[in-house]
């Protein structure tokens, strides 16, 4: 069993200076610290969270609730893990660690990032059919930055990812479940046609 995780960690630790030196470049130095920084998240969410009712009305509140609800509980069950396992940051470990970010003396596994990211891209690709591939690409984006960054090791942002995006899921199967005609209203956000002239006249 010793001779497993070794060689588990062995790979970890190859694949996470592949992606922290041996892909570095001008423009991932740039964007990478960009797509970590919660600010940049925090004015997203700003400007989507208004944007939706707007668009869908109050269909939209149903989704934001349970986005909100995915997030929160993935970033304390993450946390929770994470002083279960208690692993070191890499940039407290490996000496040839490219360091792009500040290397907090939490512990890494797994990624709060990574579980946030994608317990709300699961939760929003199911709600939003048509985005699906569109946030689920950004947290993988987030996600990899992570480990470019120097601050988590591949498998951090792994077990996150599954994390996150197992929790979306159970939630979303829940709600569908639990509360049916909540689900069905923050499922429809798609937009619906309407037959030309049932409004009485013309778009203009």
């Amino acid at each position: 069993m010793g001779d497993v995780v070794a060689m588990l960690s062995g790979i970890d630790h190859t694949i996470f200076l592949v992606v922290n030196r041996t892909l570095q470049n001008p423009v991932f130095d740039l964007l990478m610290p960009a797509l970590s920084d919660k600010w940049i998240g925090f004015l997203i969410v700003a400007v989507v969270v208004p944007w939706l009712p707007i668009r869908y009305g109050r269909r939209a509140w149903p989704a934001i609730a349970l986005a909100v609800l995915a997030v929160a509980l993935s970033d304390l069950g993450a946390g929770v893990i994470k002083h279960a396992v208690q692993r070191i940051r890499p940039c407290h470990v490996i000496s040839e660690v490219h360091l792009l970010a500040g290397c907090t003396h939490s512990f890494a596994m797994p990624s709060n990032h990574a579980s946030n990211m994608f317990a709300l891209a699961t939760v929003t690709g199911t709600m939003l059919p048509r985005w699906r591939w569109v946030v689920l690409s950004l947290a993988g984006s987030v996600a990899y930055s992570r480990v470019y960054l120097g601050v988590h090791y591949p498998t951090d942002v792994l077990v996150g990812a599954v994390w996150g995006a197992v929790l979306g899921w159970g939630l979303t199967v829940a709600a569908r479940r639990v509360l049916p005609a909540t689900w069905a209203a923050g499922r429809a956000l798609e937009p619906q046609t309407r037959p030309c002239g049932s409004d009485g006249g013309a778009d203009t």
